[in-house]
């Protein structure tokens, strides 16, 4: 039972951080590959804010101010060229955030990570279990969701769809722009640090590969066979996506070729629905 359950919350916090990475690629059409720098920084804000003894919600509110602030400052140098610098900015965020997360020791613990994060506690009611954690990473997911449906109803939503159709227009038309996208990416680095502070309280412990190049792939391609553009395709990519491990096992496979044949799986999964099935399960055309 706890087996299952570790899957739907660990599948539920990566719902979230698909949400953030759909705010950029689906919802203003700018592919970004480092979400998983910014869920890391949330990560360890969280991490050492606790671990100061900063109580809980003031440092759940550390981490996701944090990421939203770190987003705005990486998005705006690119925000103002072309939508291929965001990618190439993305990138470079990727990599710096990795290396620091390998080599500030002082602050990260560097390659060994923060160990005994602890879990936040509520009326006696400790969350270091998944029986507990499930409501709270089910209710974040709910609110998270709650947001983005708002959102992409309200005007501003609807103006985002309209800069995204063309931007030329939009401009035309007396829409601050660039505002705008820096406000969804402002958004987007909140979700993220809200997922990256709620994967350390449920793993108890982080460190750099958590959190590096690979990680940030694999959220794509969970927006990817999810289908960007909708909330539907942000939390039905991860559930089918962190599924992938769990059957691989079920082949009684040697150990040390599940990791090639689990990247080898992510890696034809995401080509194939590209090609054949760009809009994913719910969502539409990126």
């Amino acid at each position: 039972m706890n087996f299952f359950l570790s899957y739907i919350i660990l599948a539920e916090i990566f719902a979230i951080v698909a949400l953030s990475t759909n705010f950029l690629v689906g919802v203003i059409g700018i592919f970004s590959v480092s979400q998983a720098a910014i869920m890391g920084v949330g990560a360890y804000a969280y991490a050492i804010a606790v671990m100061a003894g900063i109580p809980f919600p003031l440092a759940l509110l550390l981490a996701i101010t944090l990421c939203a602030l770190l987003n705005v400052a990486t998005s705006l140098p690119s925000l103002r060229l072309e939508g291929d610098y965001f990618v190439v900015t993305s990138f470079g965020l990727q990599i710096v955030a990795t290396a620091v997360f390998m080599n500030w020791s002082a602050v990260t613990g560097g390659t060994s990570g923060i160990a005994g994060i602890p879990a936040p506690r509520f009326s006696g009611l400790s969350f270091d279990e998944p029986e507990n954690f499930v409501f709270l990473s089910t209710f974040a997911l709910g609110l998270a969701s709650a947001g983005y449906w708002l959102l992409m109803r309200s005007s501003y939503g609807r103006t985002l769809h309209a800069i995204r159709l063309d931007e030329l227009a939009a401009v035309a038309a007396g829409r601050h722009v660039l505002q705008m996208k820096l406000g969804i990416s402002a958004v987007s680095g909140a979700y993220a640090g809200l997922g990256g502070a709620l994967y350390a309280i449920f793993m108890s412990f982080i460190d750099p590969s958590s959190f590096e190049i690979h990680v940030s792939v694999l959220i794509l391609t969970m927006l990817v066979v999810g289908g960007a553009r909708t909330l539907a395709g942000s939390i039905l990519g991860p559930f089918i996506i962190l599924a992938v491990p769990q059957m691989l096992t079920l082949l009684a496979l040697p150990p040390h070729l599940i990791g090639p044949l689990r990247s080898l799986a992510f890696g034809v999964i995401l080509v194939s629905f590209m090609l054949w099935l760009p809009k994913g399960l719910a969502g539409r055309k990126i």
